[in-house]
């Protein structure tokens, strides 16, 4: 059974090796090894454990006790009213196309209907976008552009 709690620094260690995993394995093939293994030095455990808990909401995908995916809310740097980002959305490979993506993200947006947010951006990766796409996530402004870090921006109003 999955199950989707509030980060806890206990699953650091766990998240960072999803993450890094899916990086070198997925992302590495749109984006080149030197790339993400610069993205990789982010997701280190002590990274983690620095940055997760300063988010607004963190949550971690469970399935009998084990980490098997991520998902983070945080408040916009460039809008004050009421957009937040969705960032840092693995899930463990073994466990890609089972929907676990899909209820983490809904985990979020019920989280933000709770802060009264009005707007989610996530900054997409080639590999997820179609993803976000699927959930009702629009290209900004209409337009599926890669922005200078190699990112879709995509939006969807609450």
């Amino acid at each position: 059974m999955i199950e989707i709690k509030e980060y806890d620094n206990k699953y650091a260690e766990e998240l960072s090796k999803i993450i890094i995993q899916n990086l070198l394995e997925v992302n590495s093939k749109d984006y080149g090894l030197e790339y993400v293994k610069q993205s990789a030095e982010k997701f280190t455990v002590e990274a983690i454990e620095k940055k997760f808990p300063k988010r607004a909401k963190v949550f971690v995908a469970l399935e009998d006790g084990k980490v098997i995916g991520t998902a983070g809310i945080d408040k916009s740097l460039y809008n004050d009213d009421g957009e937040y980002y969705i960032l840092t959305v693995f899930v463990d490979i073994a466990h890609h196309k089972q929907g676990i993506g899909k209820m983490l993200i809904g985990e979020i947006e019920k989280f933000a209907n709770s802060i009264h947010a009005k707007k989610l951006v996530i900054p997409a990766s080639i590999t997820g976008c179609e993803f976000y796409h699927k959930l009702g996530y629009e290209y900004a402004n209409g337009k599926k552009e890669l922005n200078e870090e190699q990112m879709y921006i995509m939006e969807k109003y609450l």
